[in-house]
């Protein structure tokens, strides 16, 4: 929260209430890490559209946020341990470059559908879970 305040972000929610089949904790844990990054890169007052979205027998969960663009050589790279986009960001900034590898692995043990696009206004992390019957 302090973040979002110091930065005069507005988080949007689109969000339904449905049951997944999903580790809480671990997911929760994805999140934490997706809404961080789009904090971080985020532009002062700028929106994070934070979404759930029914497709078939799975939940879409992305969040988006407002600013930059990721270089299209960078898109699957961004996924790896302590890669940077930026080279000259050191820890210190923020970040240890583990969020997005922890990321993928936990989605992997889940064996979902996972990925990062650019939108027409910033980027967008996102994954699938499939939905409790």
């Amino acid at each position: 929260m302090p973040e979002i305040q110091q930065k005069q972000l507005q988080v949007e929610t689109h969000v339904s209430q449905v049951k997944v089949v999903a580790n809480e904790r671990r997911i929760e844990q994805v999140l934490t890490n997706f809404l961080t990054n789009a904090i971080r890169y985020s532009p002062p007052q700028e929106r994070i559209i934070l979404a759930i979205e029914v497709k078939g027998e799975l939940v879409k969960i992305s969040v988006e946020n407002k600013g930059a663009h990721i270089e299209k050589e960078h898109l699957e790279k961004i996924w790896e341990r302590f890669y940077r986009i930026d080279a000259s960001r050191k820890r210190s900034d923020g970040g240890t470059g583990l969020g997005l590898a922890i990321s993928k692995n936990i989605l992997m043990l889940h064996g979902v559908e996972y990925g990062v696009c650019n939108t027409k206004n910033g980027v967008q992390f996102y994954f699938y879970l499939p939905i409790k019957k």
